[in-house]
């Protein structure tokens, strides 16, 4: 087996010029690549859309997209944007909002916007992040940048690990505490993601962890499992009080409404039993069989009637939209508790899927013997590319100067002849 010179490289960029040289290249790279991928890039979960509405003083929100390739934006609605370039998305979102008109409130006052398909701005705020697993000083995540080389995020990473570099011992060592923690991590994320599962199918708490979740019960002591099961409980028993606090008020509402339906019925019969009076004096005023101050009471009676009523109609129409209010916010009660449950849980699932990989990548490096008491042995890196494609995941190894995608996992290998 070959042995690849570490200290070859390290020469090359000790030399204070050709270090210049090489960082305006990659800034170089960086300024040529980004506008050309902004072009093709295909969005996939976890990339954030940063939009800007220009007629709302040029507000901007940023949303994820989530594990359905959904990308939710206020005032703009729900859009499908996995598969879709920026481009493609940004001109859907503008052809179906186009026209749609919003409400805006500045300084207090409340005004409607009719949206123009050019009021609409989207740019990609950041990537999905590089995974680096494997031999380097510190596996994880990698902020993705057009233009990020395997070298770089492997850099970002802490660089490669090789075991003939450090004491022997020492490593072995470190390598038992990592996978220990990855082996917690592991199993808390497990029983995290458990615990959503119970919380949006309604089973009850007290139900037995198995199946994909079985690590979570073998690795935790029953007290974080009791625990676990309280907040199942306390979550739920939070939504029923909000539950319950929404149905008194909506039936204290209700009993406004009806009663102010019922005044409003006698102001109405009122306002016009003065009036019909006001006319009736009216007549007999203009035949001088009334007196002036008489004519002035019945007018004051009408006219405060007539206020009455006024101000229970107004009154009745704030009344019912407190009782349609609420009952809106009934109905999104549940809706709101199962969502913010599932946007949890697609958390989780990204944390567990990275922790299970870096601990499959410990664990393949301790059963292949990457660890030994032998000196004399020779290591060599490869470089693997885990990517995801329409078609699957695809396994491939690679040279450092590789340009990567966002999402992209690279895995670093240790061998030794």
């Amino acid at each position: 087996m070959k042995t690849r010179s570490v200290s070859g490289i390290e020469s090359i960029f000790s030399q204070g010029g050709r270090l210049v040289l090489w960082v305006l290249a990659v800034g170089l790279l960086i300024a040529t690549t980004l506008p050309a991928m902004a072009q093709t890039y295909r969005l996939a979960p976890g990339d954030r859309i940063l939009v800007q509405i220009i007629v709302l003083n040029n507000q901007s929100y940023v949303g994820t997209v989530d594990t359905a390739g959904d990308l939710r934006l206020p005032y703009l609605g729900t859009h499908q944007a996995a598969n879709k370039t920026l481009d493609e998305l940004a001109q859907e979102i503008a052809l179906s909002v186009a026209g749609r008109q919003i409400q805006s409130v500045r300084d207090g006052v409340t005004s409607v916007i009719v949206l123009d398909e050019k009021d609409i701005f989207l740019d990609i705020e950041t990537y999905r992040p590089v995974t680096v697993v494997g031999a380097v000083a510190s596996p994880g995540r990698v902020d993705f940048v057009p233009g990020l080389s395997a070298r770089a995020a492997i850099g970002s990473a802490g660089g490669t690990a090789l075991a003939g570099q450090t004491e022997r011992v020492d490593q072995l060592a470190n390598f038992r505490t990592r996978q220990a923690e990855l082996r917690e991590t592991e199993a808390w994320l497990a029983a995290e993601l458990w615990r959503m599962d119970v919380l949006l199918s309604g089973a009850s708490s007290s139900s037995p962890i198995e199946g994909d979740f079985q690590i979570a019960a073998d690795r935790l002591d029953e007290k974080d499992i009791e625990g676990l099961r309280e907040l199942i409980d306390g979550a739920r028993g939070a939504l029923e009080r909000e539950q319950q606090d929404n149905e008194a008020k909506l039936a204290l509402t209700q009993k406004r409404v009806t009663f102010l339906e019922t005044a409003l019925e006698q102001f109405t019969t009122a306002s016009e039993i003065e009036e019909e009076r006001l006319q009736d004096i009216l007549q007999l005023s203009d035949r001088g069989l009334v007196t002036a101050n008489a004519l002035d009471n019945a007018r004051e009676g009408a006219l405060n009637a007539s206020s009455r009523l006024l101000t229970t109609q107004a009154d009745l129409a704030a009344a019912e939209r407190e009782l349609q209010s609420l009952v809106i916010e009934k109905q999104g009660l549940q809706e709101d508790f199962d969502q913010t449950l599932r946007d949890e849980r697609a958390r989780f699932e990204r944390d567990f899927d990275e922790a299970k990989a870096r601990l499959n990548s410990l664990n393949r490096e301790l059963a292949l013997g990457t660890l030994t008491d032998d000196d004399e042995v020779l290591a060599e890196l490869t470089f693997l590319l885990h990517r995801q494609t329409r078609g699957g995941e695809v396994t491939i190894e690679i040279l450092p100067s590789e340009l990567l995608k966002p999402g992209d996992v690279i895995e670093v290998l240790v061998s030794y002849n």
